[in-house]
């Protein structure tokens, strides 16, 4: 694995966390309203690249050669604290804004003097009087927020159980991938040995010819030495 593509990665993660730090840190606290709720959907958009990149940095951590790999690895757990943070960041501004919002909506009614609403016949509150719409719609607009942060919370340990999962999945892939290769190292080896099994046996039948060769030529020569001698002694 060339450790330059880890590092291309990196370079534009750098740069994708550092506007998101200048957005949350600039233009997310000095404009409010829809302005304000546009860079956060733009920051989310960009978390989301974060977290693609995250991905492909993995996979190249696990591709790496085993030298290679504790390092890279170490600087990946670096990157991922890193977007967590400004995961974490861009909820506790949105919250803040939240709660701006819910607090400036009733502005205009919360001058009321507390003691100018009219009490009810039994000496209760004046359920049918404005400032008391006003208090039940803030009660419940806090609960709807309050609702809104578990269910945040709720995605975020979603989304930890899937990136464990997901981690788990590549961690086994990996050990799936040394099995192979383990094992085409091993049919490798057992070629090479069926070759020079060949070669050997080839040899070995070519030195068979040989040797028959020459035992059909010593054959030969005794045989006309034999009839040489008889007729020698014939004639």
């Amino acid at each position: 694995m060339d450790s330059s593509i880890f590092q291309e990665y990196a370079t534009d993660l750098d740069s994708l966390v550092q506007g998101i730090v200048d957005k949350l840190e600039g233009s997310a606290v000095k404009l409010g309203g829809d302005e304000r709720n546009a860079v956060f959907r733009r920051i989310e958009r960009e978390l989301e690249e974060a977290d693609e990149i995250i991905a492909q940095m993995e996979v190249e951590v696990q591709t790496a050669d085993h030298h290679e790999k504790a390092s890279l690895g170490s600087k990946l757990r670096e990157y991922k604290a890193k977007v967590n943070k400004q995961k974490a960041d861009l909820k506790s501004k949105q919250a803040t804004a939240d709660r701006e919002d819910l607090l400036s909506r009733p502005s205009a009614h919360t001058a009321v003097d507390m003691t100018s609403r009219s009490p009810s016949p039994g000496g209760g509150p004046n359920t049918s009087s404005p400032a008391y719409a006003q208090h039940t719609r803030l009660l419940s607009a806090t609960d709807q927020l309050a609702d809104g942060q578990r269910r945040l919370e709720e995605s975020q340990r979603i989304a930890l159980e899937t990136e464990g999962l997901g981690t788990g999945i590549l961690e086994n892939l990996r050990g799936q991938r040394d099995t192979l290769t383990r094992t085409r190292d091993t049919l490798y080896e057992a070629d090479g040995s069926v070759d020079r099994a060949a070669n050997t046996i080839k040899k070995m039948v070519t030195r068979m010819h040989q040797q028959k060769a020459v035992t059909w030529a010593i054959v030969g020569v005794l045989v006309f030495l034999i009839l040489y001698l008889l007729f020698s002694k014939l004639f």
